[in-house]
């Protein structure tokens, strides 16, 4: 086994681009399998294209496991995800329909059948001990079952802080798993996956990406008249913005931390007043105010920026014309959007 070898960029490298991507992917289906519980819940005509985002995720997933172990480990790998999604699935159906032997039996087959079968692929694949893979797993089950009861319930104080600690659980297991593959495969991933700057870009994006849906879940509730859950998806959206200056102040300084916090509050806020009315100057604040001010912080970033905005914008308008075909994958656009302009800031 050879040495990883060295990138002039630490962050850039392949082994940072793994760990980034399974970092982003785990966190995304965090987020999937929250909006198919809304649209569940609200009998939504999206629910059937969230669904396939989920299917998409998965793919996503297993690519990653291919790129790394090959087309049998990626099979099996495949084969347990599908069966964790179709539980979730199920579970969330059971609680809306009042199905308790639905919901449990779902429950049951996520706790003693995708946890142990995942954690045993995981730890054959990559040598990470067994315990430590079951209990992430056990973990993750954990926090989306309460998520899930929580959107059902229509706990919207309580299920979105819930989503954001499920969420900001994932990249701990992302992280160790795709050190693991690059220690394993420093041909295919070369590079340092543990260097500090790899930490900054993974955190940035993932909050960014947070934001995207986070946002449209708001978006959602606006133009779904849901009121008590704008409220709540809005409280969460400014903890992430907090987050991101906190991010930024460490990377380019306070002012800085300052203006990103402000500058994202008045996003938030043009993307609920645009949900609310199409409105003009809503729609202005973000394709104009928001890059100009954005540009003065990051200008390398800006036009990924512009790019970003135009494809929240599209979902928006997807929400408002009632387009459920379009809304999931435009959705995912947008979130994905983020990343070029995390990856542009470094």
């Amino acid at each position: 086994m050879t040495s990883p070898s060295p990138s002039p960029t630490p962050a850039a490298s392949k082994a940072a681009d793994l760990r980034t991507r399974l970092d982003l992917l785990l966190a995304e289906h965090v987020m999937v399998v929250a909006k198919q519980a809304v649209a569940a819940t609200n009998h939504a005509d999206e629910y059937t294209a969230y669904l396939t985002l989920l299917t998409t995720n998965s793919n996503a997933l297993v690519d990653v496991v291919r790129a790394a172990y090959g087309n049998t480990s990626a099979t099996q790998f495949e084969q347990v995800w599908r069966v964790q999604n179709g539980s979730l699935i199920d579970y969330t159906i059971g609680l809306v329909t009042h199905n308790d032997d639905k919901s449990k039996g779902a429950m049951s087959g996520l706790v003693n059948g995708f946890v142990p079968q995942f954690a045993q692929l995981i730890t054959s694949l990559s040598l990470i001990p067994l315990d430590q893979v079951k209990q992430f797993g056990t973990q993750y089950i954990t926090d989306l079952k309460t998520m899930i009861d929580d959107e059902v319930a229509q706990s919207y104080p309580k299920m979105y802080p819930d989503l954001r600690t499920a969420y900001a659980h994932t990249p701990a297991f992302g992280t160790t798993l795709a050190i693991k593959m690059a220690q394993q495969f420093p041909d295919k991933f070369p590079g340092d996956p543990m260097e500090s700057a790899i930490d900054t870009r993974v955190w940035l994006n993932n909050l960014l990406q947070e934001h995207s849906y986070l946002a449209t879940m708001t978006t959602s509730a606006v133009v779904g008249g849901r009121t008590a859950e704008q409220n709540a998806a809005a409280a969460s959206l400014g903890a992430n913005a907090a987050e991101l200056g906190k991010l930024f102040t460490d990377l380019l300084g306070g002012t800085a931390g300052t203006q990103v916090t402000e500058l994202w509050g008045a996003r938030s806020a043009d993307l609920i007043a645009y949900a609310t009315s199409a409105d003009a100057t809503a729609k202005a604040g973000l394709t104009d105010k928001f890059i100009t001010r954005f540009y003065a912080i990051a200008p390398t970033a800006s036009d990924s920026a512009r790019e970003q905005v135009t494809a929240m914008i599209r979902v928006i308008d997807d929400q408002r014309a009632k387009n459920s075909k379009a809304i999931a994958p435009d959705d995912r656009a947008a979130a994905t959007g983020m990343q070029g302009i995390a990856d542009r800031i470094f």
